[in-house]
């Protein structure tokens, strides 16, 4: 019902939702289930398959990420359809360059967090904290940035922020987007480069 407040409201709230959305599933779909697979060594049954290894987690990470694109899809023709809210073009391009940044750079942070937690659950609660610091230092639906400057400098430490201004018609924070994408790849990289040097 919060499109139903007023359109400037619709117009910040839509891409937040979306954005969540996006990064619940990069965080908790990713990054948890491909580290059970390593750790409950059903890797080892996939080595197997007539398909590579890496061919299979692309694969994984493609289907969710589609997923995610249909979700997005409700989400906008809810909008529409329910609440007579419509997006321009140039905003539904945004919206979807932003979910695939946001789910591409969580994936590579959820995927960081878990295999860091290989051997155990500690990941569990350090990926819940951080997904809620996200969503509220973020201004995903309310705008805290304003409340206190704090929150607004803190906010930047967590990509969505970055993601969502984007979202949200600033067309200068795509760089800004695109080097959140390399750093948390760059991270992911050398952590996995680490795991497979210690075993």
């Amino acid at each position: 019902m919060a499109f139903r407040i007023d359109e400037e409201y619709a117009k910040f709230f839509l891409p937040g939702m979306i954005a969540s959305t996006a990064c619940s599933d990069a965080l908790y779909a990713v990054g948890p289930v491909i580290k059970n697979y390593f750790s409950m060594n059903i890797v080892r049954y996939f080595k197997g398959y007539p398909v590579n290894l890496s061919s299979l987690f692309v694969g994984f990470i493609l289907t969710r990420l589609i997923f995610i694109l249909v979700s997005t899809l409700i989400l906008i023709a809810v909008s529409v359809f329910i609440f007579g809210f419509q997006p321009s073009f140039v905003d539904l391009a945004r919206y979807f360059l932003g979910v695939i940044f946001i789910f591409s750079i969580y994936s590579f942070i959820a995927l960081t967090i878990s295999f860091y937690g290989i051997k155990d659950s500690k990941d569990q609660g350090i990926t819940g904290i951080y997904y809620m610091l996200t969503i509220f230092l973020s201004d995903a639906f309310f705008v805290l940035s304003k409340a206190n400057l704090t929150f607004d400098i803190v906010g930047y430490f967590f990509p969505l922020k970055t993601v969502l201004i984007y979202m949200r018609g600033d067309i200068f924070y795509l760089v800004f987007c695109c080097g959140w994408l390399f750093l948390s790849f760059v991270i992911f990289y050398f952590r996995i480069k680490k795991l497979q040097l210690t075993r």
